[in-house]
């Protein structure tokens, strides 16, 4: 599922991320369903009924995390200066 508020050819950054989701749901959906049950659960009348919820809402906060943290990782590495250059020497350690 394609998130509607993202352009992925606007972003070449977001094409990549979409492209790695492979259709899964963004970070921000997965973040959208986690508070819509949070709301269920603030009117939840029985014990079973947030006991559920309350394992619904950390699947998904698990999800958000997840997703978010493969976002910013595409983020970052598709921003991150190419040749593999490094600020350090090698031959600093060496014995």
């Amino acid at each position: 599922m394609t998130d509607p508020a993202v352009d992925p050819i606007a972003d070449p950054t977001e094409e990549l991320i979409e492209t790695f989701l492979e259709g899964a749901p963004r970070a921000e959906t997965w973040g959208a369903l986690r508070h819509a049950l949070e709301l269920r659960l603030e009117a939840a009348q029985t014990e079973k009924e947030i006991q559920t919820l309350h394992q619904q809402i950390a699947a998904l906060a698990q999800e958000e995390a997840i997703t978010r943290f493969v976002e910013d990782s595409i983020r970052v590495t598709a921003v991150r200066p190419r040749g593999g250059e490094f600020a350090f020497d090698d031959d600093e350690f060496e014995d």
